[in-house]
């Protein structure tokens, strides 16, 4: 079987789902160990491990045919990308309007969770474009083609 054409839409597909993968793959490993150290459960356990579920499964159909055009893989990587975004805004929820966080880190973490919501609300409308042939030919120089 011949290895499928590296077009410029693949291309950006999967980078897209290898920085992806990188990303949740270091925070899913922070979430399990603040949930080993904490005794409670950090939703991002689930959220990160979606997250690099999805793009696992992307990144094994991408090297196997190519881009991905069907409007499953778009939906999937905003949905996965939004659940991390809901739950960094909980975060920035629980950091302002309650006690579970003590007060010298409530700001810090109120902060970190504030830009972590926009940084994955971001890469939810980004995935959802790179995963979109009808729009990806729109997508800014840094995401698109760096050869």
């Amino acid at each position: 079987m011949s290895s499928p054409e590296k077009t410029p839409e693949a291309k950006r597909q999967l980078r897209f789902s290898l920085l992806s993968v990188t990303i949740s793959s270091v925070f899913w490993v922070w979430a399990v160990a603040n949930t080993v150290r904490g005794g409670n459960l950090d939703l991002g356990v689930a959220s990160f491990l979606s997250v690099l579920i999805i793009h696992a499964i992307l990144l094994y159909y991408q090297r196997k045919s190519g881009p991905l055009s069907s409007k499953c893989p778009r939906y999937a990587v905003a949905a996965t990308h939004l659940f991390v975004t809901l739950n960094y805004l909980l975060g920035c929820y629980i950091a302002v309007a309650t006690e579970l966080i003590d007060e010298g880190r409530r700001t810090r973490f109120a902060v970190y969770c504030g830009v972590a919501t926009v940084l994955w609300l971001t890469s939810s409308f980004v995935g959802y474009k790179v995963f979109n042939p009808s729009t990806s030919d729109s997508l800014p120089t840094s995401v698109a083609e760096r050869d």
